[in-house]
């Protein structure tokens, strides 16, 4: 019993003693050394002397080479070498076990050491804007990886064996030479985040589906032709964009992406969409410029969350009436199309804050728009108007007007009751005279005159 007792007792005072050690190690501080932006062309031999160190800042140097000697920092967490001049990485540094993060952004590598495997701690990996062909396989066995960025390079291909990263939560390929995606990529389920913009993809694999965490899919830029109906299997989908490639259709299946808020489709060569866009009721912001469209589905008003609408150089020829029924919108971006007239129902857009109507065939504008009481930007250039009316006095929190490149021979004195104006543009008119009080528009930064034939100007 004795024997238990003492037993006992030792136990619990070592476990003490433990616990206080560890509390001390807690409490102390990580040490952490900046040297970015000293113009360094070399680091320091002091800096190596430092076996506590955790965090290393030589980003925004000079830097042509690493030494060796980078292994000495065993307790570094955190290395940023971003915005050097780095040609290579010294082998050594896959002794750096608990490096955490680490950042290589915009060098001039052109490989990776096989050995980074060895750097099981790696959470964070940064080797965007190098001159990479090629990545190693081994990088592959970073088992701990959440983010990976390897945009701004000049990859051809990503091996089959990417599946093996299975934390990855982000990747950025964006800004490459891919031609084709391999399937495995699918296996990544942990993934929020995907960048393929700007490469040369034509197709994307059906088995896109599985990323079922996938947040963001950033696809613009590329040679695609089609979309392929699984991508409507994304349900956790919030942002997309498709801009900037080569698709002639929508497929209906994108209906289902029911947590869409922000769908862009700028640049590409669809001459219309499907109406079962229009039921996407969490979608935030419709981006359809750039297309060969000539009318949108009238059931767009369905898109009752909708705050950003941009149909800028399209040919259409006239505005849905539906349209006005989307009360949240708050930009609407019309600008070169063939626009003759704008409906009078546009006064219900009560929250419109940016509307641009520049570069149409507009000869006159409806009283209606005097209405929009939250309207700070109007832009009317490149039309064909003659006068403006003046129920224009209303638009009491105007800031910005745009008037240029009309054939406009006079202007209301009513504009002068637009005491929040900075920016007004006349230039490329008819216009003989402006009116004197224009000079009371107190707030007044930018006023456009230019190849109008007046005889006097405001003084």
């Amino acid at each position: 019993m004795l024997i238990y007792l003492l037993l006992k007792s030792f136990w619990q005072s070592f476990c003490q003693r433990i616990k206080i050690i560890h509390n001390f190690v807690k409490m102390i501080p990580e040490k952490k050394l900046d040297l970015s932006g000293k113009g360094l062309t070399s680091i320091p031999g002091w800096v190596f002397k430092d076996k506590d160190l955790t965090e290393l800042d030589l980003s925004r140097n000079q830097l042509t080479k690493i030494p060796e000697s980078i292994s000495q920092l065993s307790n570094l967490t955190r290395l940023y070498l971003y915005d050097n001049q780095l040609t290579k990485i010294p082998e050594s540094i896959s002794q750096l076990s608990n490096l955490d993060w680490l950042h290589l952004r915009r060098n001039q590598l052109t490989k990776i050491p096989e050995s980074i495997s060895q750097l099981s701690n790696l959470t964070w990996l940064d080797l965007g804007s190098n001159q990479l062909t090629k990545i190693p396989e081994s990088i592959y066995q970073l088992s701990n990886l959440t983010w990976l960025n390897l945009n701004g390079n000049q990859l051809t291909k990503i091996p089959e064996s990417i599946y093996q990263l299975s934390n990855l939560t982000s990747l950025d390929l964006n800004e490459n030479k891919l031609t084709i995606i391999p399937e495995s990529i699918s296996q990544l389920s942990n993934l929020t985040w995907l960048d393929l913009s700007r490469n040369q993809l034509i197709t994307i694999p059906e088995s896109i589906s599985q990323l079922s965490n996938l947040d963001i899919l950033n696809l613009r830029e590329n040679k695609l032709t089609k979309i392929p109906e699984s991508i409507s299997q994304l349900s956790n989908l919030d942002w997309l964009h498709l801009g900037q490639n080569k698709l002639t259709k929508i497929p209906e299946s994108i209906s289902q992406l029911s947590n869409l808020r922000v769908l862009n489709l700028n640049g590409n060569q669809l001459t219309k969409i499907p109406e079962s866009i229009c039921q996407l009721s969490s979608l935030k912001e419709l981006y359809l410029s750039r297309n060969q469209l000539t009318k949108i589905p009238e059931l767009i008003s369905q898109l009752s969350n909708l705050t950003r609408l941009n149909l800028n150089e399209n040919k259409l020829t006239k505005i849905p009436e539906s349209i006005p029924q989307i009360s949240n919108l708050t930009w609407l971006n019309l600008n070169e199309n063939k626009l003759t007239k704008i409906p009078e129902s546009i006064s219900q857009l009560s929250n419109l804050t940016r509307l641009d109507l520049s570069h149409n065939q507009l000869t006159i504008i409806s009283e209606s728009i005097s209405q929009l009481s939250n309207l700070t930007r109007l832009d009317l250039s490149h039309n064909q108007l003659t006068i403006i009316s003046e129920s224009i006095s209303q638009l009491s929190s105007l800031k910005e007007l745009y008037l240029q490149g009309n054939e406009l021979t006079t202007i209301s004195e009513s504009i002068c009751q637009l005491s929040n104006l900075t920016r007004l543009y006349l230039n490329w008119n008819q216009l003989i005279t402006i009116p004197e009080s224009i000079c009371q528009l107190s707030s007044l930064k930018e006023l456009g005159l230019k190849d109008n034939p007046l005889k006097t100007r405001p003084i």
